[in-house]
């Protein structure tokens, strides 16, 4: 029961992931890093696919490599995080503590990200 549970999950990261390909400011590779998590809970085969697949494998292959994120990708990525956040937080402005955390959470994505690009790219 648990083992198809996190199958029926996992899909659904990789469906909202695959949105994410076509849909800009629709986050990719959070939604397959989970579906990758998951399946490697319940179904190896899944991961396989995903691993295997040429629309969905480079965002997250880019991730797990040694080899990091590269500089174009970490640069657009970052760009479209803080243009969704900046207009969340136009929206909510009147919210002084939801801004304060959507920063935070920016920063803290930011910094995790840059901490993952390529090193080729450094010199």
């Amino acid at each position: 029961m648990r083992k198809k549970f996190l199958i029926v999950c996992a899909s659904i990261c990789v469906v909202m992931g695959t949105i994410g390909v076509f849909v800009p400011m629709w986050p990719t590779t959070p939604f397959l890093l989970l579906a990758i998590f998951l399946y490697m809970r319940s179904s190896k085969k899944g991961v396989k696919r995903i691993l295997s697949n040429k629309m969905l494998a480079p965002y997250v292959k880019s991730y797990f490599a040694k080899s990091g994120i590269p500089t174009k990708m970490l640069l657009r990525t970052i760009a479209l995080l803080w243009i969704t956040l900046a207009i969340a937080m136009l929206l909510c402005r009147n919210n002084a503590t939801a801004v304060i955390i959507l920063f935070l959470v920016g920063t803290g994505v930011s910094v995790h990200l840059y901490s993952k690009r390529s090193k080729q790219s450094n010199g």
